[in-house]
């Protein structure tokens, strides 16, 4: 809606060739308490005067020598491009009424004048007149608004794809139905999906034989759970021989409504680095291997064996396997509640415990052998750090 005070600051050209009508108009309208009026006896001066003015309203005489009020609007019409003339026309023959609307005037008031009438054609028309601006002008911003967010939202894109370039070998998404979507990179390759299974065609059909099934089927459990994963890493094997390790990372996508849409994520060859890993690991269990105490790894939370060097699986008598097997209780360091509770104490607070004991090996005779046992935190998993010692006194 409008305010009055719009309206009454309406810009409003009075054209007549008789300075008696326009001073009637003029006095009329700063008694209705309008405030912008311009008005002209010279209807050749109409055209340029709205061209520099764009009045909100121009009351229009028909009749007047030179240039009649239908050859004024015909220039009008070259300005007001959008189809729309703010003209009122003033006609004392009402044969010129229907032919002045069919001209493109807007509305029209008969000498001689109705003042009451007057005012009202007038307070209407600028009413629509305004209302028709304000909403040409919204309309515009508007279409600005838009192509600014659009420009702000490619932008985004663009650097949303460099940075998924620039930290990552592939990118895809794919739809409810695991469809892929959109994707950029090797991604078939990577994700093992057949090569004649584009998008658009139905669902990826992944390739068999050369994953490693407990990796992969975790990751598709991820996937079919829709939890996100942060740097997962599986491998498969190569047609050389050789093991490729791929790291990627995904979360699910959902609608306003919570609805899940999809999933999307990135993804990397981190071989080279696996390798690099997996060369440190072995210097790494090469010198553990040939230190003359034995090391052995528990999981405090499953009370397990977890990794042990060779001097222990010497000390013991068994390979690394069957001690990854085996229940610490069964080589008679304690029961699993006193082993519990020396570990507890640890991760409590305690720097260090040395355990005195009488191992069973395997072929059943018996070491005796002091174990300095530390607590080691492992991200949010507590490991327990036991250093076997052979006791001078062992009997065996």
């Amino acid at each position: 809606m409008l305010e009055a005070s719009e309206i009454l600051n309406a810009s409003i050209l009075i054209v007549d060739d008789q300075e008696t009508n326009v001073m009637l108009l003029e006095q009329m309208l700063r008694n209705a308490g309008y405030t912008r009026i311009t008005s002209t006896m010279d209807p050749r001066t109409v055209c340029p005067l709205h061209l520099a003015h764009r009045y909100d309203l121009i009351l229009l005489d028909l009749q007047m020598p030179e240039m009649d009020g239908f050859q004024v609007m015909e220039g009008l019409k070259e300005i007001e491009t959008g189809g729309y003339l703010p003209v009122l026309v003033i006609t004392a023959q009402p044969g010129h009424k229907l032919r002045a609307l069919q001209a493109g005037a807007k509305d029209f008031v008969s000498k001689p004048f109705d003042l009451v009438e007057v005012q009202t054609r007038i307070h209407n028309m600028l009413e629509v007149r305004l209302l028709y601006k304000k909403l040409d002008n919204y309309n515009k911003v508007l279409e600005q608004t838009v192509q600014q967010r659009t420009a702000e939202l490619r932008a985004s894109e663009a650097r949303f794809k460099s940075f998924t370039e620039l930290s990552s070998d592939w990118y895809w998404e794919q739809d409810a139905q695991g469809k892929l979507t959109a994707f950029y990179g090797p991604v078939f390759d990577m994700l093992g999906i057949e090569a004649d299974n584009m998008p658009g065609t139905g669902s990826p059909v992944l390739a068999t034989g050369r994953w490693n099934a407990a990796e992969r089927a975790l990751l598709d459990a991820n996937i079919a759970n829709r939890r996100p994963f942060l740097d997962f890493v599986y491998s498969r094997s190569n047609a050389d021989g050789t093991t490729q390790y791929l790291q990627v990372s995904g979360e699910p996508m959902f609608d306003s409504a919570s609805r899940f849409i999809g999933y999307r994520g990135i993804g990397m060859d981190v071989t080279d680095r696996m390798r690099g890993n997996q060369q440190e690991q072995v210097l790494f269990r090469s010198a553990v291997d040939v230190i003359d105490q034995g090391v052995c790894l528990l999981d405090r939370a499953s009370m397990r064996v977890i990794d042990v060097n060779e001097t222990a699986c010497r000390m013991l008598g068994y390979s690394r396997s069957e001690l990854f097997a085996g229940d610490p209780a069964d080589f008679d360091i304690g029961s699993s509640e006193q082993l519990a509770t020396i570990f507890d104490a640890l991760i409590a607070g305690g720097s260090a415990y040395t355990q005195t004991a009488q191992l069973r090996r395997k072929d059943g005779s018996t070491l005796a052998v002091m174990i300095d046992w530390r607590a080691l935190r492992v991200v949010d998993n507590w490991t327990i750090v036991g250093v076997i010692s052979a006791r001078s006194d062992q009997a065996g």
